[in-house]
């Protein structure tokens, strides 16, 4: 039985007050309201009990001292897991028929069973009529990426039937073969059971495709007078390929982060002249935001709200039935611009608020003040606004380019510098920040930083939740920063292959192995692996002097610094146990 059931499942001897508390939990996700699912000792459904059946059996027994069995419903109606929507719409008023229940137009409940009759599902009525037309679409997830693909595989794990698109043939062919290039817990998995069941990829579109999904990137640059500038290119032949595929009465759904009115003024224009509909009148048009974590993608899928903003209510509409699937809660806003805007909010306003933890890490080095164990102070027994920790940037594919995007709208209103743009120049400053206190440090140490051997552990732009993406890293930031400053720089990263570290020109090594021999070893990002290093083999394997970068505060410097003279250098403060003559 689905696990997700057992709140609302009772046995034969649940007394009365039982089977009431579970008629009053509220219906969210999977767990609809207002029914009881009896069982017998097998886990078999024997019965179902509903406040209509309450009230029957109190008129009849004149009491509440009763039992499951005595209020139940026998024989309830219940339907085969594998069966389609339309196959239990058919079949419904027969079964009623066969019950003596032909008065009855529907059921408000229906019920899912497995081989052993064991429930798995309970659908509304209502919402059947509409998963009927949402889950027997083509779903066209055009850009397979790391938002792309997860959407798509939970998509296809919910009874979708989606075909992924991508310009990349080695990509489509390794989805195809159930070979995935992207980490994420679960997906491995669900890869290689759908792509023999709801889900393929394909270099080219298909013809018979009824809801398409634009997940592509969104990529900025700057001009040459420092002027954010948003590639559109991949938008385009996006919505291109869909104007020239899209047929009347079809959903388009744009997911990737753009400016505010791009859905309106740039991809609903494209598909308009390539296919002479209209957005609105001829096709639905929304924008649903994509706001979850690597690393913890296919949970967050199904557990956050996802939000919805339409060209007019109808497309609103079209897209909750499709999301409805995945996720308990559906926030409606407005429009396609409130929609768009939302999502720069939260990712720009996590980005700038870390930049302030980072601005004053920078400040508290100045007086070498551990600046994490300051604002664990100031956080604690405090209740309002709690302060994050800064680190040694803010990295990965979304907070390096999202206020950059959110900038480009305040750019066409005039604004002067954006507080979005600030908090990046902070959290970017933070790679030389980092960078040149090593070098300063080695300095200090005796060393010529032209002859050391450097290690930098942690690649992937995090660390938690665990991710091999190395993309828009601040890791590989810093580390380039030093490549011509030092004698070598040594990768390792606990997630991310040795062929994907390769892959930036970076020499992948094992730990400790990789400890032996380096004067310095810097911990960029908090993967949970490097908490548990052997403090004592790590340094003692190092040269002479070395110096240990603790950029996530992994580590207690005291531990550091009685393996063997040595330094231990914070985010914002040094300790050293070496006698400098």
């Amino acid at each position: 039985m689905d696990n997700r059931l057992k709140p609302i499942c009772a046995n034969l001897e649940s007394p009365l007050t039982e089977v009431l508390d579970k008629l009053n939990i509220p219906a969210q996700g999977s767990i609809p309201g207002g029914i009881c699912l009896v069982l017998d000792n097998n886990g078999v459904l024997v019965g179902t009990i509903t406040d209509g059946d309450i009230r029957r059996a109190y008129i009849e027994h004149k009491s509440f001292d009763l039992k499951a069995r005595e209020v139940m419903r026998e024989n309830p109606i219940a339907f085969q897991e594998n069966s389609s929507y339309q196959d239990i719409l058919d079949k419904l008023p027969q079964a009623l028929s066969q019950r003596k229940r032909g008065g009855n137009k529907f059921l408000s409940k229906i019920i899912l069973v497995d081989e052993n009759k064991t429930p798995v599902k309970v659908l509304n009525y209502h919402q059947l009529w509409e998963q009927r037309v949402a889950t027997h679409r083509h779903v066209v997830v055009i850009g397979l990426g790391y938002v792309g693909l997860t959407l798509a595989l939970v998509l296809a794990d919910e009874g979708f039937l989606v075909t992924g698109v991508d310009i990349d043939q080695k990509r489509v062919e390794a989805l195809n073969r159930g070979e995935s290039y992207v980490h994420e817990v679960g997906l491995p998995e669900m890869l290689r059971e759908q792509s023999q069941k709801n889900f393929r990829a394909s270099t080219q579109m298909p013809e018979d495709g009824d809801v398409y999904i634009i997940s592509v990137g969104t990529p900025v640059k700057k001009d040459a007078f420092g002027k954010t500038i948003l590639i559109n290119d991949y938008l385009k032949d996006a919505s291109e390929l869909i104007g020239r595929h899209i047929k009347p009465g079809n959903l388009v759904i744009l997911r990737s982060t753009v400016p505010i009115g791009t859905s309106r003024e740039f991809v609903a224009p494209i598909i308009e002249s390539e296919s002479g509909l209209v957005a609105g009148r001829d096709f639905h048009l929304s924008f649903a935001p994509e706001r979850t974590a690597e690393g913890k993608a296919i949970q967050e899928l199904r557990e956050l709200p996802q939000m919805v903003g339409g060209i007019n209510p109808e497309s609103v509409e079209a897209t909750v039935a499709l999301f409805r699937e995945l996720t308990p809660t559906i926030v409606r806003v407005d429009s396609l611009e409130a929609a768009e805007m939302a999502k720069l909010v939260n990712n720009t306003f996590r980005d700038v608020v870390f930049s302030y933890a980072n601005h004053i890490a920078q400040i508290a080095s100045h007086f070498n003040i551990d600046v994490v164990s300051t604002i664990n102070a100031a956080n604690k027994g405090y209740p309002r606004d709690r302060v994050p920790l800064p680190s040694p940037g803010v990295g990965g594919p979304c907070l390096t380019k999202d206020p950059y995007i959110f900038a480009t709208v305040a750019d066409k209103l005039d604004f002067d510098t954006t507080l979005f743009e600030q908090g990046r120049k902070i959290n970017e400053s933070m790679h030389d920040f980092v960078a040149n206190s090593v070098l300063e440090q080695l300095r200090l140490n005796g060393k010529n930083p032209k002859e050391a051997n450097i290690l930098v552990c942690g690649l992937a732009f995090k660390g938690y939740p665990e991710t091999g993406d190395i993309r828009n890293s601040t890791s590989i930031e810093i580390l380039e920063l030093l490549r011509d400053k030092v004698k070598s720089i040594a990768g390792h990263d606990p997630v991310a292959s040795a062929e994907e570290i390769k892959e930036f020109n970076i020499e992948p090594v094992t730990i400790p192995e990789g400890f032996a021999g380096k004067d310095a070893i810097l911990f960029l990002n908090n993967h949970r692996s490097y908490a548990r290093l052997d403090i004592y083999e790590m340094v003692r394997s190092m040269n002479e002097k070395p110096i240990i970068y603790d950029g996530w505060h992994l580590f207690r410097y005291q531990e550091i610094l009685h393996a063997a003279p040595s330094t231990y250098m914070g985010i914002s403060f040094t300790h050293s146990s070496i006698e400098n003559n």
